[in-house]
């Protein structure tokens, strides 16, 4: 692989982790109903006076940063072949 393309994956792979913060955060805002659940079955400290906490935003932006690249690795993978 040349450095150029490497570069170039990287420069992807640094916009990808970027775009993932915004919609992590509007998506754990949108589950808010989910975390109380959440919070109810598990007694798991999910929902504070301020909004869900920081392990909400943390699992939203894992999950949905895991998807994103996912499908990014699916689509390199079918254009090598």
């Amino acid at each position: 692989m040349k450095l150029t393309n490497r570069l170039r994956d990287v420069g992807i792979a640094f916009v990808l982790c970027l775009i993932s913060a915004p919609i992590a955060i509007a998506v754990t805002i949108a589950l808010l109903p989910f975390w109380s659940w959440m919070e109810s079955m598990s007694e798991i400290e999910s929902v504070g006076h301020s909004g869900p906490a920081a392990w909400c935003y943390l699992m939203s932006y894992i999950i949905i940063l895991s998807s994103i690249f996912l499908i990014w690795w699916a689509i390199r993978r079918r254009a090598n072949i």
